[in-house]
């Protein structure tokens, strides 16, 4: 047996999911991890029950440049120019049917979204298979970018809308629903529509990315979690949530401001008496909030944690968390909109975070050290302050001060030195950490620099309080020289009590 052979089966699977992260959503993974459990019998018992948990129905044209016809799960009858791709013929051959707990549907053109899924159900005998009676955990759907002309789309709605119906009678035990419409028309937007509202009275889990198209409210007994991302449609259509019911709710706009008129009950009030942890992510900024964006009262019961980026936090009027048990609050985007609050009203709080995005041109012209000074000074009580942003050489780290900040966290950064250097303006900081996306040899040589002539040329922080440094970056960039030369810093923080240096994990650069 050769090494591979002898792996630990824990080591085969972070092997596998490190080749084929997405193997439960996308085909292409999921042929690369049947590959690596062919290996040998080990591997084949270690990735046996994760690779055979996903089920795919693929519309072939899409992936037709990537397949080898000999492949054991290529499904090959074609229907009016349409063909498939799916492992249920070989799950089935296996026997393993009730192995499955996810189901993938992926169409790339509209004329063959409704082929795809009522001749592959006819075709791979689906109503027959024992899972699904047994498949629980995940129904995705994934479609694409395409157009029809307007009879097409006339003959085919009707389709779409039966398709969906036929197909959730097949999936009674559902309980995650995940849907991408991202850039879909309108048959494909009936069609995800339709098993929405079908499934929402049976899933505890909803994720939707795409044009919204329906305008019933969407809630259901078991619902504990939606995550919608909004894109725009034609007819300016957004999301009603039902704020009585989820647990989990968490909303990103693509291309308008957020709105509290989704959660409207009556005029100006909302209640939220179930949801402990809400997100509320707006790629624009709403600068001046219209009537409709704007929420006088809301009743947050149960809040535990409250995440709003680029969403002005003056729409909601921070009385409303008065009562509230939230204990982390997090605020993204650019540091001018941040609010102006005393956080000591909450009495639960115990973690502030704040993330400021790049600071580049745009945050400095705004005067960015000035704003972001003012709120750390003016900040009150006991809770860990944390900081994050995307840095840029525009920042002048020197005419930083921010007291009441525990952690900070710089991506992005080549003047990693300026940052060391200001640590002491920042004086309750007990966690650095960097995330190196880039370091050229110039700014290597010039922390080394800076790194081995510390003692001569700098005094120690010997007020400060800093006890953990991490510094994460790409492959390669960690070098010896660069391990031994941080080892100084423990002379130059004598507080310092960890000090890492690691590879950025791969996921990240994705």
């Amino acid at each position: 047996m050769s090494v591979f052979g002898k792996l630990p089966c824990d080591v085969i699977r972070l092997i596998i999911a490190y080749e084929a992260p997405n193997l439960d959503s996308h085909l292409l993974d999921w042929r690369s991890a049947l590959r690596l459990i062919s290996v040998s019998r080990v591997w084949r018992a270690a990735g046996f029950s994760t690779l055979y948990s996903t089920a795919f129905i693929h519309e072939a044209l899409k992936f037709s440049q990537f397949w080898d016809p000999k492949e054991p799960i290529q499904f090959d009858a074609e229907y009016g120019g349409f063909r498939a791709l799916t492992n249920i013929e070989l799950i089935q051959r296996m026997g393993i049917t009730r192995s499955v707990t996810r189901l993938v549907l992926e169409g790339c053109e509209l004329s063959s979204s409704v082929s795809l899924i009522l001749r592959t159900i006819d075709v791979c005998a689906l109503s027959s298979c024992s899972w699904t009676q047994s498949l629980r955990h995940c129904f995705h759907t994934l479609f694409n970018y395409e157009t029809l002309d307007a009879q097409s789309e006339r003959e085919c709605f009707a389709g779409a809308v039966t398709a969906a119906s036929y197909l959730v009678q097949l999936l009674p035990s559902v309980r995650v629903l995940k849907i991408g419409a991202k850039g879909c028309g309108d048959i494909q937007l009936a069609f995800v529509t339709e098993v929405l509202y079908l499934c929402v009275g049976q899933v505890s889990k909803l994720e939707y990315e795409g044009p919204v198209w329906f305008s019933e409210p969407i809630s259901g007994p078991k619902l504990d979690v939606v995550d919608i991302a909004v894109e725009p449609h034609v007819d300016g259509k957004y999301p009603i949530i039902d704020a009585h019911g989820p647990r989990s709710i968490s909303i990103s706009l693509m291309d308008a401001p957020f709105s509290w008129s989704w959660f409207q009950q009556n005029e100006n009030t909302v209640l939220f008496d179930r949801v402990k942890w809400l997100t509320l992510v707006s790629a624009k900024i709403d600068y001046a909030p219209t009537v409709h964006s704007r929420l006088s009262r809301a009743q947050f019961p149960q809040l535990v944690h409250l995440c709003m980026s680029n969403v002005v936090f003056s729409t909601i009027d921070p009385m409303c968390l008065n009562n509230s048990p939230v204990q982390c609050v997090e605020l993204m985007g650019p540091v001018v909109h941040m609010p102006s609050f005393d956080w000591t009203q909450l009495t639960h709080l115990h973690t502030l975070k704040f993330n400021f995005g790049y600071v580049g041109v745009e945050q400095m012209k705004s005067n960015f050290i000035a704003h972001s000074n003012r709120l750390f000074e003016n900040l009150r009580g006991t809770m860990d302050v944390c900081v994050q942003l995307f840095s840029s050489s525009r920042v002048t780290w020197s005419d930083v001060y921010w007291p009441r900040v525990t952690r900070m966290e710089v991506v992005g950064v080549s003047e990693m030195v300026d940052v060391l250097k200001a640590a002491q303006q920042v004086p309750d900081l007990v966690y650095l950490g960097f995330t190196l996306l880039r370091l050229n040899e110039d700014d290597i040589s010039r922390v080394l620099s800076f790194l081995r002539n510390i003692q001569n040329e700098h005094e120690q922080m010997v007020k400060s309080k800093l006890k953990t440094v991490v510094v994460r970056a790409r492959k390669g960039m960690v070098c010896g020289k660069l391990t031994e030369a941080f080892e100084s810093l423990k002379w130059y923080y004598p507080g310092l009590e960890h000090l890492e240096l690691t590879n950025l994990d791969p996921k990240f650069l994705t």
